[in-house]
Order: structure tokens, then C-alpha cells, then sequence
């Protein structure tokens, strides 16, 4: 189950998929319910998150772990570094190596209420700096070395090597992008530049702004790490407004929102979009000469709902 960018970059149009993540320890239930998805051979990956929105769920490494050993899918495991210090983060990615996990997603991790909202954050090092300290120094058989002053989110902030690990790790590491945040071209470039493996997006329904996003970051590299973009299909009009209450950072354009409210079949427009959604994005990657590697990401809002429907549509591609 190694080599996931090696995997991306051979299939036609790569898909990962988000597993829900159960808010106890026992996963059985959970594994079961993976193991019935019908599109479970259409996917590359499956995706464990960590505390999505600061809800506490189980810890994506030995969740993910488990989906390895039964399921026998890649997983990736989400790795925020929000409720971390450099050690905590440390100890969790020799945990997963241990387990068998060989793919994280690296993320700063988001502020939303959550169950605690009057929680200190720790934010001892941004995704920047996690994808660096992975890349450049424990999978080169180095602990990470101490930071230098504050956090910044645009510049690393290592100091000198350390202690060496008795064994390199090899990990490899996604980094997210948000195609609709302001500088996100800038950010990205950097993440690249740190050795990001692929990167996989923020929830979107503009294929204009994705490309516009592909687009003008290719300008500014010289490596093109695949990029899966992430959606949201509905099964109804309550799922994509608790999509817009819940999750920052996700717009949803009035056009989009009037379309499918307007449906006979709200969950069935919505496949439908989404379906329209890749097929816009790769017909963009064409014509505008792209090189850049796509696939698609696709997140459930709570449960899969029409998720496998447009898994099985985007199998046809």
C-alpha cells in the first residue's frame, strides 16, 4: 500500500474518499459500513480526518491502522497541527509509521466552535513547517529541530539539526489548498517548495476559480504535485445548509444554491452537478494547456449519502 502519488498520477482520474469517524473507540461498526461501500474498488485512497471542525472524534492513526489491515485500502491520515507541540506531533507520526500508515494530509487545522470552544490552541508549528519537518527531517532520519520565535504562517522557522531517529520515517505528505482564500497561490507554492507530495482542496463548487487556482500556480513552480479537488454532494436542501453553517471557509455560489433548490430531485441534481463540477475542471485543464495532475476528493457532509452515486459517475471518466 505504498507509493499513493505513483498510484495518482497512473489512473485515469483518481478518487479519495472521506470515511466518517466514529465519536468512540470502537470502530467495528465503522469498518463494516466501509467494507459494504459498493464503490470501495473505485477509489485510490481513503481519507481518516482529524477532529473536523474541533469535534472530537477517534484519532485518525490507529482508525486509519485498522481500515489498513481489513480493508486493505490506502488510508490517509489527517494530521493537524493545531492541538499539537512539536513533540506531541512527533510522537503521533512514529505511532502511525509504526502502524503502517505511509500517506498524511498536514494541515494548520481549523477554528470552528467545536466542543471546546473556550480550548487554548496550541499552534506550536503551521502546515508549512509540519510538511518540512516530515520531508526534510524525520524522513531523512532526524528528529525535528526547536523553532525560532513566533508562528508565522508563511515562512519556516527551523533552526539547527538535532538527534537523529533510529530509523527514517517515509512518509507521504499532502498538503491542503483553498483555491477561494486570498494569497492561497502563494501559500501553496511555498508547500511545494517544502516537498508537498499532492495536495487535496478545501470543499469547492467553482471549477472557474479551481483552475484559475491550478493555473496560476503552475506559473509560480517548476513541480506539479496532483491536486484532488475536493466537493460535497447533497442527498438535500438541510445537508448544504448545514454544509454552510458548519464548515468555514466554504462558498457555495448563489447560482449553484438556485439550481439545485429548484430540482424536482435535490440529491439527484446534485450528483448531477458535481458530475458537471470534474468534468468542467478537467475540460479546463485542457483547454487552457495545464499540466497539472487532477482527481477528485469527495467529502460527505455527515454520512455518504449521494457520494456513491457520484463516485460511480466519475468512474465512467
Amino acid at each position: 500500500m505504498k507509493d499513493f502519488v505513483s498510484r495518482v498520477k497512473r489512473e485515469v482520474f483518481p478518487i479519495t474518499f472521506e470515511v466518517p469517524s466514529p465519536r468512540g473507540g470502537n470502530v467495528e461498526e465503522y469498518l463494516e459500513r466501509i467494507k459494504d461501500y459498493d464503490f470501495l474498488d473505485m477509489v485510490t485512497a481513503l481519507n481518516v480526518c482529524n477532529n473536523p471542525v474541533g469535534l472530537v472524534r477517534i484519532d485518525p492513526a490507529p482508525y486509519a491502522g485498522r481500515i489498513l489491515e481489513e480493508i486493505r485500502v490506502e488510508p490517509i491520515a489527517h494530521l493537524t497541527c493545531r492541538d499539537s507541540t512539536l513533540s506531541g506531533l512527533q510522537r503521533w507520526l512514529l505511532g502511525a509509521q509504526s502502524l503502517g500508515i505511509k500517506t498524511i494530509l498536514a494541515m494548520t487545522g481549523d477554528y470552528a466552535v467545536g466542543d471546546y470552544p473556550a480550548e487554548e490552541k496550541v499552534d506550536h508549528i503551521n502546515s508549512l513547517e509540519l510538511i518540512t519537518g516530515i520531508k526534510e527531517y524525520l524522513n531523512k532520519g532526524k528528529l525535528m529541530p526547536e523553532l525560532s520565535a513566533g508562528p508565522s504562517r508563511t515562512r519556516n522557522r527551523y533552526l539547527t539539526d538535532i538527534e537523529n531517529i533510529e530509523e527514517p520515517t517515509d512518509f507521504e505528505v499532502g498538503g491542503v489548498a483553498l483555491p477561494e482564500r486570498s494569497g492561497e497561490v502563494n501559500y501553496a507554492a511555498r508547500k511545494v517548495e517544502a516537498g508537498t507530495d499532492f495536495f487535496q482542496t478545501q470543499i469547492s463548487y467553482d471549477a472557474a476559480k479551481v483552475l484559475d487556482f491550478i493555473e496560476a500556480l503552475e506559473e509560480r513552480i517548476d513541480k506539479n504535485p496532483p491536486i484532488l479537488i475536493g466537493t460535497t454532494p447533497f442527498d438535500s436542501s438541510e445537508e448544504m445548509r448545514k454544509l454552510i453553517d458548519n464548515v468555514p471557509q466554504v462558498m457555495i455560489p448563489s447560482n449553484v444554491r438556485k439550481r439545485l433548490y429548484k430540482a424536482d430531485d435535490f440529491g439527484k441534481e446534485s450528483v448531477e452537478f458535481t458530475f458537471e463540477f470534474y468534468q468542467k475542471i478537467l475540460d479546463g485543464i485542457q483547454d487552457r494547456g495545464l499540466k497539472t495532475k487532477i482527481g477528485a476528493h469527495i467529502i460527505p457532509v455527515r454520512y455518504e449519502g449521494k457520494s456513491g452515486k457520484v463516485i460511480e459517475r466519475l468512474n465512467e471518466i
